[in-house]
């Protein structure tokens, strides 16, 4: 008995859904220590395994365990470092300052128009004044000069006052990104239709690229570094999106098709852990906001689903081989896990997936037109297999 890749996929699925759930219940215990000195609060946290359950099969879903150091009653402890946690602004801070040589900080546009946008509506958001005046009182507080709920309500009272002024000025720093940056719905050209309002969504080229329907204020993000075209104006089954065909430059570079919505709402639960999607854009990956292509579908009443084009399994990883619909002449099947790419027989004016199987090797037999039925099977010689960072490798069986 033989089985494709996606037979042995789903088998793996159902196997860990089955033992999951004639699995006993997973149960931790949680303890927390709570205790004051002075006005401040101080607290612990400490977590423990009574029962692993389910978590033996799926050990990704297990709790840390933490253990309470030994406290007793009336102790004295010695606080010798208190971490102070912080939200992350890398993001935001390297959009809007650059580092030059000698750690010289350099604004970008936004960087410029952000600050420009605060000196028009609260001058003092810029100055060092106000963070001067609460490191006094902080200084006061210490000596004990000033009291410590004071000061807090003080401070709290003027931002709040300052963040209702900014919101009802916000217009001028709308005035200045509208000046400086084309808004949205203004900027892109018309390119496919969205399967909600059935209007056309504009293609916004300017990397990070995406797509933006301006009826339902949405934006859609798209594979990044390669070309994005309509694909035959073809819908989704599943939400009547039309489909896009995205192309990677250079003459190994795969071209697939994809909806917008599904790339970016996979409707089938665990795709990423499925497939090993991860999110980044480095060559040969899908890019940012990568979620479900169509050689990742697995609904079989889509025509570019891996169910459809799916030829065989990968021979480097447990990948499935999906025929190229775009590569003619030089057609050629990727994995939709790896790089591999299998070049098929020249000379073909159409290929296409059919549903005879062979008998020797299970994979999908492949229709030529004008010309004899192709067999791509896993091993032995005719077309050849190439894969990124190797050369021209192990021949591919056709007939």
């Amino acid at each position: 008995m033989t089985c494709d890749n996606n037979s042995i996929t789903q088998l793996r699925l159902n196997a860990v859904n089955f033992f999951v759930a004639n699995t006993p219940r997973h149960a931790h215990f949680r303890t927390k220590v709570e205790f004051s000195t002075g006005r401040e609060v101080f607290y612990y946290t400490g977590q423990h395994g009574i029962s692993k359950g389910f978590t033996c099969i799926m050990p990704w879903l297990a709790v840390d365990e933490k253990n309470l150091p030994q406290l007793a009653k009336g102790e004295k402890m010695e606080i010798s470092k208190v971490e102070l946690y912080e939200v992350k602004v890398e993001n935001f801070v390297s959009g809007i300052l650059l580092v030059h040589a000698g750690r010289r900080l350099v604004p970008t546009t936004l960087g410029i128009t952000l600050i420009r946008g605060y000196q028009t509506i609260d001058p003092d958001l810029c100055l060092p004044d106000i963070c001067s005046f609460i490191e006094q009182q902080i200084t006061l507080i210490a000596k004990g000069q000033a009291n410590h709920s004071c000061v807090v309500e003080h401070v709290l009272q003027q931002f709040r006052q300052k963040y209702s002024y900014f919101v009802k000025q916000i217009e001028n720093m709308n005035a200045l990104f509208e000046a400086q940056f084309p808004p949205l719905a203004d900027s892109g050209r018309l390119l496919t239709k969205c399967g909600k309002c059935t209007r056309y969504m504009k293609y916004i080229s300017v990397q990070p690229s995406r797509l933006y329907c301006g009826t339902c204020e949405e934006v859609y993000n798209l594979p990044q570094k390669g070309t994005i075209k309509l694909y035959k104006e073809l819908v989704c089954p599943l939400d009547n999106f039309e489909l896009l065909i995205f192309s990677m430059a250079g003459p190994e570079g795969k071209s697939f098709p994809l909806c917008p919505y599904c790339y970016n709402n996979p409707p089938f639960e665990g795709i990423d852990t499925l497939f090993s999607n991860s999110k980044t854009s480095s060559s040969g990956k899908i890019g940012k906001g990568a979620g479900m292509p169509c050689f990742m579908c697995s609904h079989p009443t889509c025509q570019h689903s891996v169910i459809v084009q799916g030829v065989c399994a990968c021979p480097e990883c447990d990948g499935t081989l999906v025929l190229d619909p775009v590569s003619g002449p030089k057609w050629h099947l990727y994995c939709n896990m790896c790089n591999c790419l299998v070049f098929l027989p020249q000379g073909a004016h159409w290929i296409s997936t059919t549903r005879d199987r062979c008998v020797e090797c299970d994979s999908i037999i492949l229709g030529k037109k004008q010309g004899h039925a192709v067999n791509v099977r896993s091993g032995g010689g005719g077309g050849n297999q190439k894969s990124s960072g190797s050369k021209d490798g192990g021949d591919k069986d056709s007939s």
